[in-house]
């Protein structure tokens, strides 16, 4: 894989992690990475195995593939999952880091499926600061990145392998040589021929005698309808099940909000009190309603029906 390719698919994984980071903060986190460096001749260095001892990684290393995230990532990402920021030293820190990493190559594995380039599947084993993850033995890229957050900057880097680039398109052939093709004209040849001396089979004889034309339909008419009479009415629907629903109300939340919902929360409506309420069937508006009691279930007085349009509608 060349540098330039390379460079390409990371902008895209980049672009795609952005788009996770604000869906689940609601907030810009910019990424940006350095070029590749290719480090597939080279040992790993010391300075290198102790830059990974500094950090969190999430590595798989039977893939070539590591991903070492300052710690500080750690506050980063609690309070984009959680809307409160984790130490780095707490005793979930490592498992959010999993939980991360899952989510991060499954976006990352999707969107580079779109532009031709299959990831294989990778389940990623992390490893906390001072401990010592294994090298890669298949690391050929080494991929410097940094995120923007809050005025300041976190760092981190990723190993690659050097894979085979795959094919975005899947009917490429390979072209064969102008002996190759002459040969295969002959073999063509050849076959189309009698073993008695030449002469074209009976088959390519019987198709030369085939009457092709095309095909002829009678106009359809006017459109009518037939039957009994009642055919223009709902009589034919009368035993067809049809949900109905009633709406209280409704309110949209971000991502982030929704998992800071926990028992006791209260979610705030956006109908005022004294509001009527929605009453939909088949998911269509056909009435308005007030919440009634009876014997102890809830229930729904009519109060208002939508115009015969929206509940005719509401059967297709």
């Amino acid at each position: 894989m060349t540098q330039n390719t390379l460079k390409t698919h990371i902008q895209t994984a980049l672009t795609a992690l952005e788009a996770l980071l604000e869906q689940l903060s609601g907030n810009e986190i910019p990424l940006d990475a350095s070029a590749p460096k290719n480090i597939a001749d080279r040992s790993p260095t010391d300075a290198l195995q102790n830059d990974l001892k500094q950090r969190f990684v999430l590595y798989a290393a039977d893939q070539g593939a590591v991903v070492a995230l300052d710690p500080d990532w750690v506050p980063l990402f609690s309070e984009a999952m959680f809307g409160e920021e984790m130490d780095p030293n707490a005793d979930g820190a490592l498992d959010l880091m999993q939980e991360i990493s899952s989510q991060g190559f499954g976006t990352v594995q999707s969107t580079l499926a779109e532009e031709g380039l299959t990831l294989p599947e990778v389940q990623f084993d992390t490893a906390a600061p001072g401990q010592a993850p294994p090298y890669p033995d298949e690391a050929a890229w080494l991929v410097p990145f940094t995120a923007q957050r809050g005025g300041g900057e976190l760092d981190g880097l990723v190993l690659l392998p050097d894979g085979a680039e795959a094919s975005s398109d899947a009917s490429t052939t390979t072209e064969s040589s102008p002996q190759e093709a002459a040969a295969g004209a002959d073999q063509s040849s050849g076959a189309s021929q009698s073993a008695g001396g030449g002469a074209p089979s009976s088959s390519a004889d019987e198709s030369d005698g085939v009457e092709v034309s095309p095909a002829a339909f009678s106009e359809l008419g006017d459109e009518e309808i037939s039957g009994d009479g009642d055919s223009g009415t709902f009589k034919l629907l009368a035993d067809v099940d049809l949900e109905v629903r009633v709406e209280l109300g409704r309110r949209e939340l971000p991502l982030a909000d929704v998992l800071k919902l926990t028992t006791g929360s209260v979610v705030e409506l956006e109908k005022m009190v004294g509001e009527p309420l929605s009453v939909y069937a088949n998911g269509r508006l056909i009435a308005e309603g007030e919440a009634v009691v009876i014997d102890e279930q809830f229930g729904v007085r009519i109060t208002n029906l939508a115009s015969d349009g929206h509940r005719e509608k509401a059967f297709f």
